[in-house]
C-alpha cells in the first residue's frame, strides 16, 4: 500500500509517493463510491506536478464511468464551493495543501461531507487490488461558468460590510489564491498591498505554509514598512489563513480564535476547537455560555464535527477556520470577516491582543517516527489514568491541574507532533519530563527544539 494514503486525504513526494499511474488507479476506485454516470468535480493547485497529476486522474474517473467538471487551477474553497453549487456527487482536488513543493496530493468531497479514514482505506485497498470496473466510461463535462464572480457574489452576500477601509498586506505565497485573494479584499474598499502574488507552483519566496512564524518574514517587513493595519498570509491551497499585526507581529492561531469570539461568535452557541489549542480558547468560550467542543485535529474531523453538530464556528491552530453558515471551512472569508470586524474597532490591533491571555504552550514540535515507533501506544502503558485525565480521541492528552501534554501521529506527514501547556513558564521543563521521562531521547529532542529557538 502506497505511504501516500493519510487519514484524511492522499499525499506524498512527487514522483516517489503519488505519480500519475496512482491517481488513475485511485480515480477509478473512488468511481466505485458512486452511481454510473454521477458528475464529480476535478480541480488543482498550482503546483508544477499538478497538470499531468489531474489528467491521470480524470482518465480514472472517465475509465470508472463518471462524468467530470474540469475547473482548472482554483483556491480549495473554491472547488468545495462548486461541488456544492452544481450539485456533483463528489469532487476531487488535487493539491498538497500547506506541505512543501515536491510534494503533491489529493483532497476528496463526497458532496458536503469530508472523507472518513475507512472511506481512504477502501480507496488503498481498491488501488492495491487493482481492476477496472465493468462500466460504460463517462466523459467530460463542459461548464462556461463564471466560477469566480458567482464565488465572490456567495461569499460577499455573507460577508458585513467594514466600517473603515483597512490597508492590508496580503501575501499570497505564490499559491491558488493568487490574484484572486487581492481582487476580493479591493472589493471591499480595502487598501492591498500585494506580495507573492504571482502563482508559481515551485514556491520560490517561502513555504505554502503560512502558520510557522519564520516563513513570514517578509509579510511582517512589509506590514511595518508600509505602516498597514495588517498582514494576511494563505497557505498554497487556499484553505489556511495566518494574520500579522500592525507591527509585523505574528498573531498566534488561539488569539485569531479570541478575537473571532468577542467579535463574531454569538453566545450560547457551539465552537469546535482542535485539542492541541491552548486551555485559553474553552475559557474564552465559557466566558459566553458558548458549548465548547474539543475535536481531534485535521480538516476532515473538524468539518464532520461542524455539520454534524450544527456549530456556529470552528477552529483550528494551524490557520483553518470553519464557519456554520458555510458548512465549511475558507481562508478568504475568513480573513475578509477578520478584517471586517477589525475596522470596526478604535485601538490597533495590537493593543487589541495585548489585553487578551497570554498562553503558555508550545509550538508544534515534530519528530520523525522512527526515532520512536508506536510512541503513541508506549507513552499510554506509561502514564495511568490514575495520574492523569487522559484523552485518546486524537493520539493521547495528559492533563494535569498544572498544565496538559499531547502527543499524536500526523495525518499528513510521518512525525509525530507534540504540544505542551503549563500553567506556568516555571514548570513547562517538569511537565515535559512527566510525559516522557520514559524516553529519554525524545525528551532531549523535545527540549533542544523548544528551548534552541
Amino acid at each position: 500500500m502506497s505511504s501516500a494514503f493519510k487519514e484524511c486525504d492522499i499525499r506524498g513526494i512527487y514522483p516517489e509517493e503519488i505519480n500519475e499511474n496512482l491517481v488513475c488507479e485511485i480515480g477509478k476506485a473512488f468511481a466505485s463510491f458512486f452511481e454510473p454516470q454521477s458528475v464529480i468535480v476535478v480541480g488543482g493547485d498550482v503546483r508544477l506536478s499538478t497538470p499531468s497529476l489531474k489528467k491521470a486522474l480524470i482518465e480514472g474517473l472517465v475509465a470508472g464511468g463518471l462524468k467530470v467538471i474540469d475547473v482548472g487551477i482554483v483556491p480549495t474553497p473554491l472547488f468545495y464551493f462548486i461541488v456544492e453549487t452544481t450539485a456533483a456527487s463528489g469532487g476531487l482536488m488535487v493539491t498538497a495543501s500547506h506541505n512543501p513543493p515536491q510534494y503533491n496530493g489529493i483532497k476528496l468531497a463526497f458532496g458536503k461531507m469530508p472523507p472518513r479514514p475507512e472511506d481512504i482505506q477502501k480507496i488503498a485497498k481498491l488501488v492495491a487490488k487493482g481492476g477496472n470496473l465493468k462500466r460504460a466510461k463517462g466523459g467530460l463535462l463542459a461548464m462556461n461558468e463564471d466560477w469566480e464572480k458567482l464565488y465572490f457574489s456567495y461569499l460577499s452576500e455573507k460577508l458585513p460590510t467594514p466600517d473603515r477601509p483597512l490597508k492590508m498586506v496580503v501575501d499570497c505565497g505564490n499559491g491558488c489564491y493568487s490574484g484572486v485573494a487581492t481582487r476580493f479584499l479591493r472589493g471591499f474598499g480595502h487598501q492591498v498591498i500585494e506580495l507573492f502574488c504571482d502563482r508559481n507552483g515551485a514556491f520560490p519566496n517561502r513555504s505554502p505554509n503560512p502558520a510557522l512564524p519564520q516563513n513570514l518574514q517578509k509579510l511582517s517587513e512589509m506590514v511595518h514598512s508600509h505602516r498597514a493595519d495588517l498582514g494576511i498570509a494563505f497557505d498554497g491551497d487556499g484553505d489556511r489563513v495566518v494574520f500579522v499585526d500592525e507591527k509585523g507581529q505574528f498573531v498566534q492561531a488561539e488569539h485569531s480564535m479570541i478575537f473571532f469570539i468577542r467579535n463574531f461568535v454569538p453566545p450560547e452557541s457551539a465552537f469546535i476547537y482542535d485539542l492541541k489549542c491552548s486551555n485559553i480558547i474553552p475559557q474564552e468560550l465559557k466566558k459566553k455560555n458558548c458549548r465548547p467542543l474539543p475535536e481531534r485535529s485535521g480538516h476532515a474531523y473538524i468539518k464532520r464535527r461542524l455539520i454534524t453538530e450544527g456549530a456556529f464556528m470552528g477552529g483550528e491552530i494551524s490557520g483553518h477556520y470553519f464557519f456554520g453558515n458555510l458548512g465549511r471551512d475558507d481562508g478568504l472569508y475568513a480573513a475578509t470577516l477578520f478584517s471586517a470586524l477589525l475596522s470596526r474597532q478604535e485601538a490597533s490591533l495590537s493593543e487589541i491582543l495585548a489585553l487578551y491571555p497570554e498562553p503558555h504552550v508550545t509550538p508544534d514540535i515534530r519528530i520523525p517516527r522512527d526515532l520512536e515507533e508506536h510512541l503513541v501506544e508506549k507513552i499510554l502503558e506509561t502514564i495511568s489514568s490514575s495520574e492523569a485525565e487522559l484523552i485518546t480521541i486524537d493520539g493521547v492528552k495528559a492533563l494535569w491541574p498544572d498544565g496538559w501534554a499531547m502527543l499524536r501521529n500526523s495525518v499528513t506527514e510521518p512525525v509525530y507532533t507534540l504540544r505542551f501547556e503549563a500553567t506556568s513558564p516555571d514548570n513547562l521543563k517538569e511537565l515535559i519530563h512527566r510525559f516522557l521521562f520514559a524516553f529519554p531521547k525524545i525528551e532531549k529532542v523535545v527540549l533542544e527544539k523548544i528551548y534552541s529557538t
